[in-house]
């Protein structure tokens, strides 16, 4: 192989590795550790799936809607007998602090 071929190869490879260095030097690394940072922080609590999962464990329905509002999750169960359940679960410990009909 020749020298000039040598040199472009390996200049090649140079800027590849830096184009890929600057990615994760950028949004990507920041992301991760904001992604970290929620991983940290949701160890103690419970996700919204799991509230809704739990939900479903407890009441037989349909799940209507499921959404985090003011450190809480509000989740709506259209009943069997067709009545509209709306409950509000604790993130951090999964209990359903408040039931409404």
């Amino acid at each position: 192989m020749s020298v000039v071929r040598k040199l472009f190869i390996t200049l090649l490879a140079g800027c590849w590795f830096l184009s890929a260095s600057a990615g994760e030097r950028g949004g990507k690394h920041h992301s991760k550790k904001a992604e970290m940072s929620r991983f940290s922080d949701s160890m103690d609590s419970i996700s919204l799936d799991d509230a809704v999962n739990r939900v479903r464990g407890q009441f037989d329905g349909r799940i209507l809607s499921a959404e985090e509002i003011d450190a809480e999750y509000r989740i709506r169960v259209l009943t069997g007998n067709g009545k509209v359940r709306r409950l509000r679960v604790d993130p951090a410990t999964g209990e359903i602090i408040r039931r409404r009909r």
